[in-house]
């Protein structure tokens, strides 16, 4: 860590009010399959420096792959250059919140190393699923997709922090596709990705779950259409992590909030005279934030401008109660410090507000998924994620999903096709009327999250137990 301390000197005496230094590798390895071939097998490292500095009002970043000193030296200066050239032009004062100074070192619980594992056994792995699906009736197609990586910082900032982290993920999917009465329908099993070892990927149940979806995608096509109208929808945790993503992750990005997202991603409806006292759902609704979340993918123990990871309410009994906060905002919001939610993709990409670890906690009083459906006369209960579309104010939205059944008096009553449903997103949540308790929770998330210009994707763990809406209404897809 010397050589970044030695960067970071050099900006104090190049008149940085605050600068860090961001040393970051990401190895990737991804490998999808197709039927009883391998599709797709790629594995690369971007490895680099970054380099952001604070001159007066003005913020600089640069970056360089080369690790020699001259090189480093030379993205100092020019983040101090763009950092002064910055200033001239800047409309308000940048105020940083504070920050302890930070002599730490973060990884991910491991057992197995995913890059000790050669890509032919997790291949024949996947293979070993596609063949099991190929044997379902009708099925003419499997997929499966398996994304492992790692990603290793040394970071160190004017605040006296020198930070190390390694982080593994292991992303996992496997998909069936039927073809039968005059439909070709699919079916997914999305294990949650999550920060482990390849003794994550190995714990899965692969080959149940194969069997399961051939047989739900060939159910799919027999499926009858939806009726149209309001109705009370059951929805499960994959189903959820979608749908919260969207109409409470990020319309609680406080830059986006502030409207510094607005030429490239929209706004949002959640603006700040409303925190504390803006029903955003029901007295049910909690959503945690938590990048302290075991095996989260957001989990890093430090984001990229050393803040430590942290964990509060963003919704907490049903109002608004908080947003993801850097350093240089937190002052707008009457904050005294960030929350840990600025990260960056790439070396090369200058740190963001990103999604945190975000779930809706469950529900506090004893409460099955069997007896959520059994407590509503019709609706529909829906499993995992599909379609989606929000507005620019994360308002309006219509969501899919990846398989319906019927409710009817209480029970399942067949599969149903082509199902979308529309709403207002704090309508949505203010129907919000049942959770199921804890025994129920499962997690879900994103590896693509894209956000920024240039367009950065970030990682973020979701998680819900099932819950039940009143009211919603439901349209066909087609």
């Amino acid at each position: 860590m010397d050589h970044l301390s030695d960067i970071i000197d050099h900006l104090r005496r190049g008149g940085a009010r605050f600068a860090d230094v961001r040393e970051q590798a990401v190895r990737e390895r991804e490998i999808h399959t197709e039927d009883l071939r391998v599709r797709h097998i790629s594995e690369e490292e971007v490895a680099g420096t970054g380099v952001r500095a604070l001159c007066g009002n003005g913020w600089g970043y640069a970056s360089t792959r080369d690790k020699a000193p001259g090189a480093l030296r030379k993205a100092a200066d020019r983040a101090l250059e763009l950092a002064r050239l910055a200033d001239r032009s800047a409309a308000e004062a940048v105020q940083l919140a504070p920050e302890p100074r930070h002599i730490d070192k973060f990884s991910t619980s491991i057992k197995e190393d995913p890059f000790g594992v050669s890509p032919a056994e997790t291949v024949a792995a996947m293979l070993a699923v596609s063949e099991k699906i190929l044997k379902g009736r009708d099925i003419i197609k499997a997929g499966t997709m398996t994304v492992l990586r790692n990603m290793r910082r040394r970071y160190a900032n004017t605040d006296g922090s020198l930070i190390e982290t390694d982080i593994y993920t292991v992303v996992p999917r496997i998909d069936a596709i039927a073809r039968a009465n005059g439909e070709v329908k699919g079916r997914h099993y999305m294990p949650d990705p999550r920060n482990a070892g390849y003794e994550y990927f190995r714990g899965i149940d692969f080959e149940g779950n194969a069997a399961r979806i051939a047989e739900q995608a060939r159910e799919h096509c027999y499926a009858r259409p939806c009726a149209e109208g309001p109705t009370t929808l059951v929805l499960d945790p994959e189903h959820l992590a979608l749908t919260m993503h969207e109409s409470v992750g990020h319309p609680t990005e406080l830059d986006r909030v502030l409207g510094y997202e607005e030429s490239c991603a929209g706004r949002s409806f959640a603006t700040t005279e409303k925190l504390g006292s803006f029903r955003y759902g029901s007295e049910i609704v909690n959503f945690i934030a938590d990048n302290t979340l075991e095996g989260g993918l957001a989990s890093w123990g430090y984001d990229d401008e050393g803040v430590e990871c942290q964990k509060w309410h963003m919704v907490k009994d049903g109002i608004l109660s908080g947003y993801g906060v850097s350093r240089d905002l937190a002052h707008k919001i009457g904050r005294d410090r960030a929350n840990g939610t600025t990260r960056a993709a790439n070396y090369f990409d200058a740190p963001i507000t990103r999604i945190p670890n975000l779930y809706l906690a469950p529900g506090v009083k004893p409460l099955s998924t069997e007896e959520l459906i059994a407590g509503t006369e019709s609706g529909i209960y829906i499993e995992g994620r599909g379609s989606f579309s929000i507005d620019q104010m994360r308002l309006n939205m219509q969501f899919g999903g990846d398989a319906f059944w019927e409710i009817k008096n209480g029970k399942l009553a067949g599969m149903l096709k082509d199902v979308v449903y529309n709403a207002v997103s704090y309508e949505f949540w203010r129907s919000c009327d049942a959770i199921a308790d804890e025994r129920y929770f499962r997690r879900a998330g994103f590896i693509t999250c894209g956000k920024g210009d240039p367009m950065q994707s970030a990682q973020m763990t979701h998680g819900a137990s099932p819950a039940r809406f009143r009211g919603v209404t439901v349209r066909r897809a087609k």
